[in-house]
């Protein structure tokens, strides 16, 4: 039956995503191995006492280690952010990060989100054949794209792809309530409002039915418990770090910087290796000035 295909062919596509995720990361260790670097794994966290020149590491037996540095990096990357009011059970309603272990191929699926990461779920969930409706809080979907960096033609075009490609666009819309049950595949119920509370359009449902959720509204850098108050390291409003053109922190001896999501927005991966680059060469000068870089 076609049920039975459409659970072998997402059966192939979690365990190949699954298989590829842990050769990236058995690769990354190799690598690490290779040119002599010291892999801990644990939780890391500055002292109380405020120095910045060592860290207390507390691993998987509850054991700490304390490891002196005389320059640190944060790069602890981000996670993401979970709007109050949204049932999340990674079962039938997920964030972007926990729809990686769903375990069926929905036949229709509800994206929040006007970000790169909903637009390419988005387009994944269509490619394969579910039925999408994005919804987005802004009247205009384009001044979305635009409002994370996209220019505004290259905005244009993918908006109009999305259309051409069979996805519904829910704007100036927002999420008001969930009836689902998180033990059956009966279709959850989503209602919608406008923005802020607003009338919707003539022409838009006050309640949708899908077999899937998925809230992809940003994400938060993962700064909580680091311990960063008492090392002086100071955060931006939204708990990423602030730091200057040389990627330094504001931690008091100066020797602690910070690269990737930590930082937030605009939370891409090219950009992270950019920053680490450039984090590195300000902390220990660029290849030119100082040949074991």
């Amino acid at each position: 039956g076609m049920a039975l295909r459409e659970d072998s062919i997402w059966n192939e596509i979690v365990n190949a995503c699954a298989d590829l995720a842990q050769s990236n990361a058995d690769d990354v260790i190799r690598q690490l191995d290779m040119v002599g670097v010291d892999l801990i794994e644990g939780f890391a966290s500055f002292p109380d006492s405020g120095g910045t020149e060592s860290l207390y590491v507390t691993k998987s037996d509850n054991s700490i280690e304390t490891i002196k540095a005389d320059k640190i990096l944060i790069a602890t990357g981000s996670r993401p952010f979970r709007p109050g009011g949204i049932p999340f059970d990674g079962k039938r309603v997920f964030d972007s990060d926990t729809i990686n272990t769903l375990s069926y191929l929905p036949k229709s699926i509800a994206i929040t989100g006007s970000g790169i990461i909903a637009v390419e779920f988005a387009k994944i969930f269509r490619n394969l054949g579910s039925d999408v409706t994005l919804i987005i809080r802004d009247r205009i979907p384009r001044n979305a794209l635009m409002k994370i960096g996209l220019d505004k033609d290259v905005a244009a075009v993918l908006v109009a792809d999305l259309v051409r490609s069979g996805i519904k666009i829910q704007k100036g819309t927002q999420v008001t309530y969930f009836d689902v049950d998180s033990n059956s595949r009966t279709p959850m119920s989503i209602g919608l409002e406008g923005k802020n509370g607003a009338p919707l359009a003539t022409n838009q449902p006050e309640e949708i039915k899908v077999d899937a959720y998925l809230a992809a509204v940003g994400r938060k850098p993962n700064t909580d418990n680091l311990n960063l108050v008492r090392a002086g390291i100071e955060l931006d409003e939204f708990g990423g770090i602030l730091v200057n053109s040389s990627l330094a922190t504001t931690s008091k001896a100066g020797n602690v910087f910070a690269a990737g999501d930590v930082l937030g927005r605009p939370f891409l991966a090219s950009t992270g290796v950019a920053q680490g680059i450039a984090a590195i060469n300000s902390m220990f000068g660029a290849p030119e000035q100082n040949p074991n870089v």
